[in-house]
């Protein structure tokens, strides 16, 4: 089974990116960690550091910002350094009505979850072509691109992106030595819930970020085209792929309404 020597990860200060960073380092892979929190990223990069004893490097950046995938990619691959795994797990999503959310917050959204990915996925496809060394991309989407969801219109529809783009690359990068997977989680114990607004009415129904990071890895490392962790979400996936649209939205809404509330 293939394994990384050196991955990038989007999103690496906390949640899921936190937890890849550390399963990666205890495996011996060189990392790069980038996220907005400094502090986070330096007491990260210094813990694995001490504790697996593999090569680290992170940098701070909003990567919502429209030159921030060209400054990864020259960052990353500065001195002909060889990145041969991309994690694209950084990713927001206000959960508000449509109108209630700026503009400037919906871009935001747009940016980081699809634009930047897009271009990450674009830049480092043809390095990894070009350096010829087995490779891999894990694009981090959602159960929530299979939901139209109410309160989550830009969020839901971003992740529905990531997903459909990411089984396109993967056709189109079939006969190279790149491999596209596309991971799918659920509801998750991370931050994304109270820094996107929500409030969590039931905590026990949420994963644990390591069996979700576990899933994840394990799928890419097999090259593997999607994965759904967790029975429930799988099963949930699967109802809405034959649910009529306008159904779908209504029973998406009323069930994430048990499930979470908007912070006021």
């Amino acid at each position: 089974m293939w394994k990384p020597t050196r991955a990038l990860i989007t999103g690496a200060s906390s949640g899921l990116g936190e937890s890849f960073a550390r399963k990666l380092a205890a495996q011996g892979v060189n990392l790069i960690l980038v996220a907005r929190r400094t502090d986070r990223l330096l007491s990260l990069s210094e813990e694995v550091k001490s504790q697996y004893g593999v090569q680290v490097e992170y940098l701070s950046m909003d990567l919502s910002n429209e030159n921030s995938a060209q400054n990864l990619f020259e960052f990353a691959t500065v001195g002909n350094k060889k990145v041969d795994f991309l994690i694209n797990n950084a990713g927001i999503g206000p959960y508000r009505p449509f109108l209630e959310s700026s503009w400037d917050d919906h871009a935001k959204v747009i940016n980081l979850n699809i634009y930047t990915l897009t271009k990450l996925c674009h830049l480092f496809s043809k390095h990894m072509i070009k350096h010829g060394e087995e490779s891999s991309i894990l694009n981090i989407a959602s159960v929530a691109s299979f939901h139209p969801l109410a309160k989550f219109s830009v969020y839901s529809g971003s992740k529905f992106f990531v997903r459909n783009f990411s089984d396109v690359i993967r056709y189109e990068l079939r006969k190279t030595n790149v491999s596209v997977t596309c991971l799918c989680p659920g509801g998750t114990g991370t931050e994304f819930s109270q820094n996107n607004n929500q409030n969590v009415k039931n905590s026990g129904v949420l994963m644990d970020a390591e069996i979700v990071t576990d899933a994840g890895l394990r799928g890419a490392f097999k090259k593997k085209r999607l994965i759904i962790p967790g029975f429930l979400n799988k099963l949930n996936c699967a109802f809405a792929m034959v649910m009529p649209n306008s159904l779908n939205v209504f029973l998406s809404d009323k069930v994430m309404g048990m499930a979470i509330s908007q912070k006021e």
